[in-house]
């Protein structure tokens, strides 16, 4: 790996921490909660979930009117609400959702189209279902039990079943349960913590080297070669979201500050 190639990622890595002040803790990811309330954890696991193959804007726009609409149904008696819908057969209680009448659910009634897809409000339903088998209906307990005792990677195949859930999002909720409760993880496990989006494709083509033999290598398993680590590759992999989201503010800022010269622009 070249010395430039090292520079990047170190770099990276960084802008993978401030992902994790900026995102995850300055938009109200509060540990505590998320162990201690399943309706809070619930919330926590869809904001990733609705991050899909769309504009991350459009996805958080619909995310927010799903937000909304879920506030108003489910608080301020969210587990007794979830027992209700379970006891009167609202969600799908099995895989067949041929022998479910979706029509019936009071809570599919009050979804309208501001919140996405049929499909993604098929996958919060799906999602309430996977959660009604969980002993406490806390999903974050439950995957960090799952990381735990080493089966993350069972864990996010078993995810990857709930209706509209696919290697991105999964990955994408993983790789953020692991950065709030510093879990640990054998370096086999670092491709289950990979999300694989445009900006992050982007920058690992970017740092290719067309001499080196892992040139063919797909995207996720480049990261785990070359990031050093669970967790670091991780945050390299946030970090280049980081950056791909943000880089025309941030050439702004540098151009601002003088730490990018215009002979530097011409050369």
């Amino acid at each position: 790996m070249s010395e430039r190639v090292v520079r990047v990622l170190s770099a990276l890595e960084r802008m993978g921490r401030r992902y994790i002040r900026e995102f995850l803790l300055e938009e109200g990811s509060d540990p505590s909660q998320l162990r201690s309330n399943w309706y809070y954890a619930f919330k926590f696991l869809l904001s990733k979930l609705y991050m899909q193959g769309r504009n991350d804007s459009l996805s958080e726009r619909y995310l927010g009117k799903m937000q909304e609409c879920l506030d108003s149904y489910f608080l301020p008696d969210s587990i007794n609400k979830l027992e209700a819908l379970v006891q009167g057969g609202y969600i799908p209680l099995t895989a067949d959702w041929e022998k479910f009448n979706i029509e019936n659910s009071p809570l599919w009634q009050k979804f309208d189209n501001s919140m996405g897809k049929q499909r993604d409000r098929e996958m919060v339903l799906d999602v309430l279902k996977y959660i009604s088998n969980i002993s406490d209906f806390n999903i974050v307990n439950h995957s960090i039990a799952e990381i735990e005792a080493g089966r993350i990677r069972e864990h996010r195949e078993e995810l990857k079943l709930i209706w509209g859930v696919g290697p991105k999002t999964s990955a994408f909720y993983l790789r953020d349960v692991i950065f709030l409760f510093n879990c640990e993880l054998s370096s086999k496990d670092s491709i289950e913590l990979q999300p694989i989006d445009t900006w992050v494709s982007q920058v690992v083509e970017s740092l290719r080297d067309e001499q080196d033999s892992d040139r063919q290598l797909p995207t996720e398993d480049w990261l785990v070669l070359h990031g050093g680590g669970p967790v670091n590759s991780a945050l390299i992999n946030a970090g280049m979201w980081y950056l791909g989201k943000h880089s025309f503010s941030l050439i702004l800022r540098l151009l601002a500050e003088g730490n990018i010269s215009l002979e530097m622009i011409e050369s």
